[in-house]
């Protein structure tokens, strides 16, 4: 876990400390962290804003990665992303505020910058005809990658304003780049990799506290 995941923790456990836990369903605004995002060397912090309706909150969650060494997850030189996550979040129970069952939906947005050393395409000319080669040298590689969520999940009542989220669902990713089409595939080898498109399950936890 990051310096950066530490701090944050710490931070948002001490507001909590001996509140009521009554209080919880007039709080509209929350500060969480995802913890599992550490593995990959990113940080997800979650911003929750209540709607109208109490049992209805937005939550938007910007991303940031950055790797300047092999990671055991991939083999590349050096990633930096960012990306954002928005879930339209619906609490199925009849008491007020966030805890207990909810259904999630949103879109997902990410972009990442890679450098690594890899085949990239050349054109070169022999008569008249123009062919594409592939030669061994250092390629950036820029990743877009577009999708949604649908996830239940569940925050157990807790006393004061601290919570804990634990959720499970599905997604679909769509990922472009801009190497040539169809020479490569080294980010998109399985559900986890940075390229990915196609369909895969999702899932966590979090913490945070509302205020």
């Amino acid at each position: 876990m990051n310096r950066l995941t530490v701090f944050l923790l710490l931070l948002l456990t001490f507001p909590s400390w001996g509140q009521d836990p009554s209080v919880i369903k007039e709080k509209t605004f929350g500060l969480g962290l995802v913890p599992q995002y550490s593995i990959i060397n990113g940080t997800r912090i979650d911003l929750d804003f209540r709607l109208r309706n109490p049992r209805q909150w937005l939550v938007v969650a910007p991303q940031f990665y950055i790797v300047n060494k092999h990671s055991t997850l991939w083999n590349f030189d050096e990633m930096s992303g960012v990306g954002i996550d928005l879930q339209h979040r619906i609490f199925l129970g009849e008491q007020d505020g966030p805890k207990g069952v909810y259904f999630a939906w949103g879109p997902v947005f990410q972009l990442y910058s890679v450098k690594d050393q890899g085949l990239a395409a050349y054109n070169f000319q022999e008569g008249d005809v123009t062919y594409i080669g592939l030669r061994d040298e250092p390629i950036h590689t820029r990743i877009y990658k577009m999708g949604g969520n649908l996830l239940f999940g569940y925050q157990p009542p807790l006393n004061g304003a601290f919570y804990l989220d634990f959720y499970l669902g599905t997604g679909i990713r769509f990922s472009f780049d801009n190497r040539q089409s169809g020479l490569h595939g080294y980010y998109n080898e399985w559900w986890g990799d940075l390229g990915y498109s196609g369909t895969l399950l999702t899932g966590g936890f979090r913490f945070g506290v509302y205020f």
